[in-house]
């Protein structure tokens, strides 16, 4: 096994290191190619940074913020000023992801160069985005973008107070999806449980919407889990532009969503449901020239006074989506409470 002392002292000339931030150990990666990485030094000596550059840059973090097998998540690497860093497959790259078969063995590159760091594409198959849109040529990185290859997603920060921008992104990882963006299931869970008693203490009406993409099992097996990733982003993209700040939207299952609605009875949930049913069957949803029918089935219920805990909320929003599935998809259903008396 490798003396983490000797690491350290090999990661400080690559320009680079990782942190696990389930351990705290430093993982510190060494290169495998010599002149693979340019270090600030030699950058300062031929002139690509004056002494005043060299005194304000600093560095930045690349944090792994999803990945198809959940794996490393929240992992920092730290690039230098002067120093690239490549993604991909191979064993070799500053970021190997071997176990991603759908990323390239040499699949995307970072370079900080001057002020400015880049990512550029290194003609993998399956492209590299920044924030959602393919990139054809380097693209220049600013601090809270977001950049994907494949299934694996970054972020990137380059902020005056990089450790705390570090942390508040570790919180996001935990509270948010990293695919879609929004809450994930522990946060609603959290979101709901305050909701739930506020709403009982002060009589305040308060309706869940669960919904689901119809037969997106087929659509994954069919168009390859890329496009499925592709399809979740684009309704929960859809989704977002019509809900209010106050209401909780998020991703508790594969393709299974909630939108948590305060102040709101079922006939407004239900509105609003029908709302997003509509738009979300009327999208053009044209992947790599395939053009996919997309729809989902939404169910639809209200807090009652019989409702003990949020489990029993979100069992009433539950059976109405399956009642929606069993009687055709594509469809809002309103949870009866008078048949679950």
């Amino acid at each position: 096994m490798t003396d983490p002392a000797k690491r350290a002292q090999d990661s400080s000339s690559s320009g680079y290191y990782a942190t696990d931030p389930s351990t705290d150990d430093l993982e510190l990666a060494t290169l495998q190619e010599s002149g693979l990485t340019q270090t600030y030094d030699t950058a300062e000596r031929e002139g690509m940074l004056d002494e005043q550059d060299a005194a304000d840059l600093l560095e930045a973090d690349i944090i792994l913020i999803a990945h198809p097998e959940n794996r490393r998540l929240g992992t920092r690497f730290r690039l230098s000023p002067g120093a690239r860093m490549d993604v991909g497959r191979s064993m070799s790259a500053e970021i190997p992801l071997p176990e991603v078969l759908s990323i390239s063995r040499q699949h995307a590159r970072l370079e900080y160069r001057g002020r400015r760091v880049t990512i550029r594409d290194m003609g993998s198959t399956n492209g590299t985005y920044v924030n959602g849109e393919l990139i054809e040529g380097p693209a220049v990185l600013h601090s809270g973008d977001r950049f994907q290859v494949a299934g694996v997603h970054f972020k990137f920060l380059h902020e005056r107070d990089p450790e705390h921008a570090y942390y508040e992104t570790i919180y996001d990882l935990v509270t948010r999806d990293g695919l879609t963006e929004i809450y994930n299931k522990r946060k609603y869970e959290e979101e709901v449980q305050r909701e739930f008693a506020r709403a009982k203490r002060h009589k305040r009406p308060l309706a869940l919407i669960m919904f689901d993409i119809d037969d997106f099992k087929q659509i994954n097996d069919s168009y390859g889990h890329l496009c499925g990733d592709f399809i979740l982003k684009q309704v929960t993209g859809l989704a977002r532009e019509l809900l209010r700040p106050e209401q909780v939207f998020a991703r508790v299952g594969g393709d299974e969503f909630v939108i948590l609605t305060p102040e709101t009875d079922a006939a407004s949930g239900e509105v609003l449901a029908r709302k997003l049913c509509e738009r979300v069957s009327s999208l053009d949803y044209t992947y790599c020239d395939f053009v996919v029918r997309v729809t989902c089935s939404f169910g639809v219920a209200e807090l009652r006074r019989g409702m003990k805990d949020p489990n029993d909320l979100y069992h009433a929003a539950d059976q109405a989506l399956i009642a929606a599935k069993r009687s055709g998809r594509n469809r809002v259903v309103l949870f009866d409470h008078t048949a679950d008396a």
